[in-house]
């Protein structure tokens, strides 16, 4: 009988073996996929590094040099003589008073080597002699060192005081409402000086911060500053 060939490939049923050319497309077909799969996951690698680059940058630490400003007085050295080296609002009969000190002499503290009481001469200054209804009188306590040598003075709010009077009546002091004061150690050079500034906002004080309702008069005042057991001698202005 005579037989009939069919095929001559290897499975059953009169299957062709694939042509080499079919080989070749399917190698090429899978090294295409294989490429674009590399690429993809290439591709999500970059983009999980940037998301987690800027997660890093939103929650790290803040940059180099980032500052906060500290609370309480505010004070800043200079080596020439300050007009007015800064300032603050006198307190309402409710709010405590805050005056500033600004140093025109350089170098660091030295608790050893203290000025002599008798080398601290301490000053009451005004910016003005006379002060028109609209005006608030800025208030200034001066601490020079009289001294042939540099010298440690406590500067701070702890020593320093502003009082007003007129005639017999104590109109004002600044640390009547004052809530808490600091020490401050600066060195003052020979004729050098500090100065703290004080605008007075025209009230009424008494010891305790016990609310005033009166306001000063119009008329002459007096201001006397205090550093600790020195005084300054009383200047006079007028109140319009």
């Amino acid at each position: 009988m005579e037989s009939t060939e069919h095929g001559t490939g290897p499975t059953g049923g009169g299957g062709r073996r694939p042509s080499p050319g079919v080989y070749r497309r399917r190698r090429l077909a899978v090294t295409i996929l294989a490429l674009l799969v590399v690429a993809a996951l290439a591709v999500g690698g970059a983009v999980a590094t940037g998301l987690f680059g800027r997660q890093d940058t939103a929650d790290g630490p803040p940059a180099a040099g980032s500052t906060t400003s500290p609370t309480g007085p505010a004070y800043s050295a200079s080596r020439t003589p300050p007009s007015a080296s800064a300032s603050t609002s006198a307190a309402s009969s409710s709010a405590p008073a805050s005056p500033r000190a600004g140093a025109t002499a350089g170098g660091s503290p030295s608790a050893s080597d203290r000025c002599d009481p008798a080398d601290v001469v301490v000053v009451a200054e005004t910016d003005e002699r006379t002060y028109s209804p609209e005006e608030a009188p800025v208030l200034s306590l001066v601490i020079r060192n009289g001294g042939t040598a540099a010298c440690t003075v406590n500067v701070g709010t702890s020593q320093m005081e502003f009082v007003l009077t007129r005639g017999a009546d104590r109109v004002f002091s600044s640390v009547d409402c004052q809530e808490s004061s600091e020490d401050l150690d600066r060195v003052i050079e020979p004729g050098g000086e500090e100065r703290a500034t004080f605008e007075w906002a025209r009230n009424r004080t008494v010891p305790g911060c016990t609310v005033v309702e009166e306001e000063p008069a119009k008329g002459s005042y007096t201001l006397t500053t205090r550093l600790g057991a020195r005084s300054s001698p009383p200047v006079t202005f007028t109140l319009q």
